[in-house]
């Protein structure tokens, strides 16, 4: 079974887990313990369910959740599960057959994660810069720069306003080698439902997305899912669409994993991150430049049209 329906970005995740929670069940998902180091916790309010929105580009810590789901399972709790299809299909087998009755999946189309250190590099390296520890981050600032946009913003203690840059994430250097040979990056899903950004809403409806706020795609996997998204349908504005209109790249094959990966790899642990961030990264000088003469091709570009 493969269905297809598109809604609000962000929307059909917390309608999901809204309905699981009502239900007096559990939701899993991937938040933040110690300094932003992404983890996955269990939540069983809203509040503590709201840690989970928004996109973490960094492979999560598991720790005891699969312990805790099938304790949950066996307590005759409904449980949510959300996560990278590998974690889902991880979890499915780990629980088996006979108590997967009550447990719900929800993947994501995922390009390639990171490992967690690099991150926490990511992190000092900054806060050196800066001379300022940081006090928030989004890994994806939607609401500065638009659903299309891909920037790590942040805020600093003792600083008045958020800062901004665009990281390594983007160049598939720094992935996992098993990203590159993903088994999941086809329309074979390991979990009832798939959610991910739409790219390419305009083919379905150019005007769904007039004001930028981001469209996901949902995908329909199983029986199971099928009905879930019954029970949350109402909550959502929804339109259906055809595989072919929403086959993004992650959906056909794995990422492509940077020629450079395996020299980043070494000159990393050899001279750490800072040495990289300088010879691979997108160091704000020359995205700025890179960015300012993408705007005034955009412009020539548009004054060509007009005339």
């Amino acid at each position: 079974m493969k269905e297809v329906e598109t809604s609000r970005s962000g929307a059909a995740f917390i309608a999901i887990s809204d309905w699981i929670l009502q239900q007096g069940g559990s939701v899993y998902g991937a938040g933040y313990t110690d300094h932003f180091r992404v983890v996955h916790k269990r939540a069983t309010t809203r509040e503590e369910r709201d840690e989970f929105k928004g996109s973490k580009y960094v492979q999560s810590d598991m720790g005891k959740v699969f312990r805790q789901v099938k304790q949950d399972l066996r307590n005759g709790m409904i449980v949510l599960f959300s996560g990278t299809p590998c974690q889902t299909s991880g979890l499915n087998a780990y629980i088996g057959k006979k108590l997967c009755k009550n447990l719900y999946l929800v993947d994501i189309v995922c390009h390639g994660v990171p490992a967690p250190y690099l991150w926490r590099d990511y992190l000092s390296y900054l806060e050196k810069k800066q001379g300022a520890k940081i006090c928030w981050v989004n890994f994806r600032d939607k609401q500065e720069f638009g659903w299309r946009a891909h920037k790590e913003t942040f805020k600093f203690i003792k600083r008045a306003r958020k800062m901004s840059f665009t990281f390594l994430f983007y160049q598939h250097i720094m992935f996992r080698n098993s990203c590159g040979k993903c088994h999941f990056t086809n329309i074979q899903r390991p979990s009832d439902i798939t959610i991910a950004d739409f790219w390419g809403i305009e083919k379905v409806d150019p005007n769904i997305n007039s004001d930028d706020k981001g469209v996901s795609l949902i995908l329909i996997n199983t029986e199971k899912g099928q009905k879930l998204f019954e029970a949350i349908q109402h909550d959502l504005n929804t339109i259906p669409a055809t595989l072919d209109k929403c086959l993004q790249p992650n959906l056909k094959h794995p990422t492509i994993i940077h020629p450079q990966r395996m020299d980043f790899e070494r000159d990393y642990k050899k001279y750490g991150f800072s040495y990289v961030m300088k010879k691979y990264g997108n160091n704000d000088r020359r995205h700025k430049l890179k960015s300012t003469i993408k705007k005034i091709k955009n412009k020539i570009k548009r004054i060509i049209h007009i005339n």
